[in-house]
């Protein structure tokens, strides 16, 4: 678990990137560099293969609360998680269609942390061209 601040992951442009600003999204910004293992389980910053392009929905309505399962199971308890995000694109698209994340606590089987869940990786009234990651409001 990271004890300093997030540093400048800005110079990543993963695959797919545009810089696409909408009013209607959070912080203006379509696209977040999107941690496949959140900062805060890894410490990684501006670590090019753990980093995605990612709607700001995806990042923090679909991540986000497994990010902090895993991150609050661990603080209270010590004990270990087995997590695991894998990014799911069809074909030679260069955006994500979302990821697969799982996570099962280790010390006591599961009984703490299981889960196995899709995040789509979508912003609602956008449609998203995955292919080139360009996007136009629905």
């Amino acid at each position: 678990m990271p004890t300093q601040k997030r540093g400048a992951i800005g110079m990543v442009k993963p695959t797919g990137w545009h810089t696409i600003k909408y009013d209607h999204v959070d912080g203006k910004y379509l696209y977040n560099r999107c941690h496949l293992i959140g900062y805060q389980l890894t410490a990684e910053n501006a670590n090019k293969q753990n980093l995605i392009t990612g709607t700001r929905y995806l990042n923090v309505e679909g991540m986000l609360p497994f990010e902090n399962l895993v991150a609050d199971y661990v603080k209270e308890t010590n004990n270990h998680v087995l997590y695991r995000v894998t990014p799911i694109f069809k074909g030679n698209d260069l955006v994500a269609k979302g990821v697969l994340i799982e996570g099962k606590s280790v010390e006591d089987k599961g009984e703490g942390v299981t889960f196995n869940v899709f995040c789509y990786n979508t912003q609602p009234k956008v449609s998203i061209d995955y292919k080139t990651g360009y996007s136009h409001l629905k």
